[in-house]
């Protein structure tokens, strides 16, 4: 959930259009931890869900639903940046990151006993 509220601060601050560096680069600062607090999130997820056998196709799953997401939000992202302005582009972005975010809490306060992972059988 950090990686997440670090994306939407980010977002939101680029979204203010301001041009001074100390802020530019603490949002960018913000994406950097953003993303390397998100892809080692879904990397652990990804190895604790998954039994031995099936984690190496699940790395690869993950990663092409991550380029196709990249892909298609850069499209979105840049279209609406192009034809409106840098505020909706990055607003855009921001309200998606701020989504992520709410439903992270929502699932987390739903799963109180996640189990054991997925290659350890349950005990009885």
């Amino acid at each position: 959930m950090a990686g997440a509220a670090a994306y939407v601060v980010a977002y939101g601050g680029f979204a203010l259009g301001s041009h001074a560096w100390p802020l530019l680069g603490l949002w960018f600062g913000l994406a950097g931890a953003g993303i390397g607090l998100a892809e080692t999130a879904e990397s652990t997820l990804v190895a604790h869900l998954l039994p031995d056998r099936l984690r190496g196709s699940g790395f690869g799953l993950l990663g092409g639903l991550q380029s196709a997401g990249d892909f298609l939000s850069s499209a979105v992202v840049g279209l609406l940046y192009t034809v409106f302005s840098p505020a909706v582009g990055l607003a855009y972005a921001a309200g998606w990151m701020v989504l992520s975010l709410v439903t992270s809490a929502l699932l987390r306060l739903g799963a109180a006993d996640p189990g054991p992972p997925a290659d350890q059988p349950a005990a009885p």
